[in-house]
């Protein structure tokens, strides 16, 4: 095998390798619906801030896992998917006018490698309020549709003295273990709110990006807008506490072995066999 062969090979595994570890976790399929014409208002947003979760190429939305986006309020913070959002709006719309109770498989949330799959990273809210971020849960089993609070920030962070420019912001990079993985953060003190994607927060300025040393997760700000807006929120009615060590068992199997897990069976064909799971939170 000659040299320019030996190049090739080693050039598409490390593309290869690179790309499995941004693909959506697990392959549980699901496709459901949240009805936002009961959804309150729990505040007013004045800042909203847009991140892509494991982008390929940040310059285009059509290679994000998913667009998230951070609202920031007077009295509590809200995050979520706003491709999770988009679908639960047109479903909503489109069931106004058709009682049936199906819907086009075409409104599943946009996102590379969607296709109605779930992810705990996508399906959850979080909403972040007097010292805490309350998990609410939406899973493929509804029994596991309820909430946890954590403390918040929940990261010990090292400032470190490296530096980058980010979105036209200077930023500085601070680390933390959390949830049994290491994270890198770059923050920016041009935007003085000491927030960030998911449940990270407690810098000195703006979180525009962070990830884990694995590189299997990432988030990263693509826009910073002023806004007064209402924040909604479902009123989550039917969920009940739960620890969160028992949402994160099951959200394991469920993303390893849907099938068995949630008691489906296959008519035809064999039942797919058990997959690899690497989850954000490992403890």
């Amino acid at each position: 095998m000659n040299k320019k062969i030996i190049t090739i090979i080693i050039v598409l595994a490390a593309v290869c390798s690179g790309a499995s570890a941004q693909q959506k976790q697990g392959k549980v399929p699901y496709m459901t619906k949240s009805n936002i014409d009961k959804y309150v208002v729990v505040d007013t947003a004045s800042v909203r801030i847009w991140y892509a979760l494991n982008a390929l190429d940040i310059e285009d939305e059509q290679s994000y896992l998913d667009l998230q986006r951070l609202e920031i309020g007077k009295t509590r913070n809200k995050y979520y998917s706003y491709y999770v959002w988009e679908s639960d709006s047109l479903i909503t719309v489109y069931q106004r006018h058709n009682r049936s109770g199906n819907y086009p498989s075409q409104f599943a949330p946009r996102g590379r490698g969607g296709k109605g799959y779930w992810s705990e990273m996508q399906f959850h809210t979080w909403f972040i309020e007097d010292g805490k971020v309350r998990t609410y849960t939406r899973e493929p089993d509804p029994a596991y549709n309820c909430y946890y609070d954590e403390p918040y920030p929940g990261q010990q962070w090292t400032l470190t003295q490296d530096t980058a420019t980010i979105l036209g912001y200077h930023c500085q990079k601070a680390t933390c273990h959390y949830h049994g993985r290491g994270f890198e953060a770059w923050f920016t003190t041009e935007i003085p709110l000491r927030f960030g994607p998911w449940k990270f927060g407690g810098l000195p300025g703006l979180i525009v990006k962070v990830y884990d040393t694995d590189k299997l997760y990432s988030f990263e700000c693509v826009r910073v807008e002023k806004a007064r807006a209402p924040m909604l929120s479902n009123p989550y009615k039917k969920h009940r506490p739960i620890s969160r060590s028992k949402v994160l068992k099951f959200e394991r199997k469920v993303n390893e072995d849907s099938h068995r897990t949630l008691g489906w069976v296959r008519v035809e064909g064999p039942q797919p066999l058990p997959v690899h799971y690497e989850p954000i939170e490992l403890e």
